[in-house]
């Protein structure tokens, strides 16, 4: 028995981050999403799956448009008549208003409506029969373990599978709390043939024997989404570990790159090789037909003359490279961010392990704590920015930006006259 096991579309995400930089790419970045859907469909039709599980966050926001709700809906029409049924929840981002009516879906479509966990019993082409447990959010967060909530395996059919929108309890981030957290061993414990997890963004195998898995989102929404997303297709055979194929849908990838500056460089030199890196992901957004949006570090800035780093700063490089207002070819490659960063943080910190402490304690609260929400409370909090840019309190990529830059700033302050330490054979 084969399933397409899908999560996190996020239809409607809006990208503003890229709004400004480039109207094409952001085009591209809006029907993305809406691509790598229609591929993950198409792809399940040609395997001839016997089920598509979509486990949670269809929509990126409780208020959907009418263009994201009428291709969902067509996609799902597709699969209608191709004989293949869907099971799908609903999670933190497309919850179900309790006060609002639940949308009517084709008949091949099993949408888990509360909050509760139930179940669907159906049956494969093949007749293998399988039960699928699940639950939906009705609310933003769901602080209880829903897993627990799980029955233990009845062994009533062939195969059992569980539907899970939620965070690891024992996770890094700080909010796993509020996303119906669990632990593995907790799903291990109920004896089911599969976990199909949604949530985390990152696709990624939790336990081999039960599998248990996030499938990733399908198209990364910002650089902090690196390298390719897609779904998995899972095959399940009686007495037999579950076997798994990872489906790449993208259209476009974040990706990453670091250029160590050198003592000598001029402009010229900074040019030259973040053209070389730009034509490398050419050459790889060429054979695998993906767009490339990078983000590339320029590292040990400190080797630079003080006047070229203050023009990198102020942005001038980042012109060099400005896509705003041109026209993009598909697969196209283009430069998001560029940073200047400078390495100074060990030779500023090493020698007084009290400044090591603090550094790293400061981070932590911008990272963790209430540090970042308390320092822009008030702009969050201004009329203008509650009008027009509601969003801009949730914006993780904003967040990321600002932290990163306290950083380099209290390394760059307490750190600046520190020189760099050579080491020579």
């Amino acid at each position: 028995m084969k399933i397409m096991h899908v999560a996190d579309l996020h239809l409607d995400s809006p990208f503003k981050g890229m709004m400004k930089q480039s109207k094409a790419i952001h085009k591209q970045l809006i029907q993305a999403p809406y691509q790598a859907f229609e591929r993950c469909v198409s792809i399940a039709i040609n395997q001839e799956v016997d089920f598509i599980v979509i486990v949670g966050d269809v929509y990126n926001a409780e208020k959907q448009t009418i263009y994201a709700q009428n291709f969902f809906m067509n996609q799902l029409t597709r699969l209608d008549k191709a004989g293949i049924p869907v099971v799908l929840n609903h999670g933190n981002h497309d919850y179900l208003r309790p006060d609002k009516k639940s949308p009517i879906y084709p008949d091949n479509v099993y949408a888990f409506l509360s909050e509760d966990v139930e179940q669907f019993d159906l049956t494969s082409k093949n007749q293998e029969t399988v039960r699928f447990y699940g639950f939906s959010y009705l609310q933003k967060w769901i602080k209880e373990r829903k897993s627990q909530e799980f029955p233990l395996n009845p062994r009533e059919t062939d195969y059992t599978i569980g539907l899970l929108h939620g965070a690891l309890a024992d996770g890094q981030a700080k909010d796993a709390g509020n996303y119906a957290p669990f632990t593995v061993q907790e799903l291990v414990s109920k004896q089911y043939d599969y976990w199909a997890l949604g949530h985390i963004h990152q696709a990624g195998v939790l336990n081999s024997v039960p599998l248990i898995q996030y499938s990733g989102t399908i198209q990364g929404r910002h650089r902090n989404e690196l390298g390719d997303k897609g779904a998995y297709i899972v095959e399940l055979t009686k007495n037999s570990p579950a076997k798994n194929e990872f489906i790449s849908l993208a259209p476009i990838l974040w990706q990453s790159a670091t250029i160590e500056c050198q003592q000598d460089w001029q402009a010229n030199d900074i040019v030259q090789q973040i053209e070389q890196v730009i034509a490398n992901y050419r050459s790889e957004a060429e054979a695998s037909s993906q767009s490339q949006i990078l983000t590339i570090t320029l590292s040990n800035g400190q080797r630079l003359t003080q006047e070229l780093q203050e023009q990198i700063e102020k942005g001038e490089l980042s012109f060099a490279f400005e896509t705003s207002g041109v026209e993009v070819d598909v697969p196209f490659v283009a430069v998001a961010k560029l940073y200047l960063t400078q390495n100074m943080t060990l030779d500023a910190f090493q020698y007084d392990e009290n400044l090591n402490q603090s550094f790293h304690a400061a981070s932590q609260r911008l990272i963790e704590g209430n540090a970042y929400d308390d320092i822009m409370k008030d702009l969050f909090q201004h009329s203008i920015i509650q009008n027009w840019l509601p969003e801009f309190k949730d914006d993780e990529e904003l967040k990321h930006s600002i932290i990163e830059s306290a950083q380099q700033l209290m390394i760059q302050t307490i750190g600046f006259d520190i020189k760099e330490v050579t080491h020579e054979d």
